[in-house]
């Protein structure tokens, strides 16, 4: 499953890449669900997903590992883990571009794929996916403007 986006945000591109590098911070943008995230070491973490689901809400587990840094452009990541029993393995980048002062733009890739019961419904949950993580990096945006603005 491919999924991507592209994005401009009015804040500095530090502001933005504080953030992206972080995954807790990352993670406080999330409006999908709740989400805890453990740190192993500077570039291994655990993360766990409350995910609301359609019928039942869904828990899901994730080792996320940093396998690229590039300070402050780009951070790439590898994730293992599995859910409603089957497995999950993907990777994913953020790329930062500067375009000004205090405009960024943020470009993200991810390709994952799924295996067990959900992997014959990939094609199907690729759209709802996408507008899931569509939406997620707009509460990323409005939040980053939102500090940006009051120069927090």
């Amino acid at each position: 499953m491919h999924l991507s986006g592209e994005t401009e945000i009015v804040a500095t591109r530090q502001r933005v890449w504080e953030t992206v590098s972080s995954p807790n911070r990352a993670a406080a943008s999330n409006s999908s669900g709740q989400v805890q995230v453990e740190k192993i070491d500077d570039r291994h973490y655990k993360i766990t997903v409350a995910a609301p689901g359609a019928m039942m809400p869904m828990n899901i587990v994730l080792d996320l590992t940093i396998t690229d840094l590039d300070t402050p452009s780009r951070i790439a990541a590898s994730i293992e883990g599995a859910i409603m029993g089957g497995p999950i393995n993907g990777t994913g980048s953020i790329d930062l571009a500067e375009l000004g002062p205090k405009l960024t733009r943020l470009t993200w890739v991810a390709d994952a794929a799924l295996g067990g019961m959900l992997g014959g419904f990939e094609p199907m949950i690729q759209g709802p996916m996408q507008q899931s993580a569509d939406k997620g990096f707009q509460s990323l945006k409005e939040r980053l403007e939102a500090e940006e603005t009051a120069g927090a």
